[in-house]
């Protein structure tokens, strides 16, 4: 499974568990907060778009199945600050849907989401990226972190 799923079908069946959260398992709902869900979605889809770019500039690729083709290991702009920041802008969407949900609960589906990406997309990623740039890569991964 892992590489085989694209991490935005993901976030959907994230957001269908967050769905049925909220109807099936309602732990403790409170007022949707739109004044944070909408700054967490703002902040997301411009750093989705930062990741694209830098990716593009770099001219390496930006499909997640296919790690073997990444040309150059793109460590500027936001890629300086997370090693994944696509899936940190998935991440934020999902936050912001837990406030907009207003239903606790729901985090159940960030913390699947969570899992899953680590476990499915990104160490098999991590691996392919050692394989390609060895010492270069590690050094990266000691100064930039995962997620945040």
């Amino acid at each position: 499974m892992a590489l085989k799923i694209s991490p935005p079908v993901f976030m959907l069946m994230a957001l269908i568990m967050m769905l049925g959260c909220y109807y099936l398992l309602p732990w403790w709902q409170f007022k949707p907060c739109w004044i944070i869900a909408i700054p967490l979605v703002i902040i997301a889809v411009v750093s989705g778009f930062l990741s694209v770019l830098a990716l593009a500039k770099a001219n390496t690729t930006i499909s997640p199945f296919m790690p073997k083709q990444t040309a150059r290991l793109v460590t500027r702009g936001i890629y300086q600050y997370s090693r994944n920041p696509m899936y940190v802008s998935l991440l934020l969407l999902l936050i912001a849907a837990v406030f907009i949900y207003g239903e606790l609960s729901t985090i159940l589906g960030v913390v699947f989401f969570i899992i899953v990406i680590n476990h499915y997309q990104i160490k098999p990623e991590e691996k392919v990226l050692l394989t390609l740039f060895g010492d270069k890569y590690v050094q990266y991964c000691g100064q930039v972190r995962r997620w945040f």
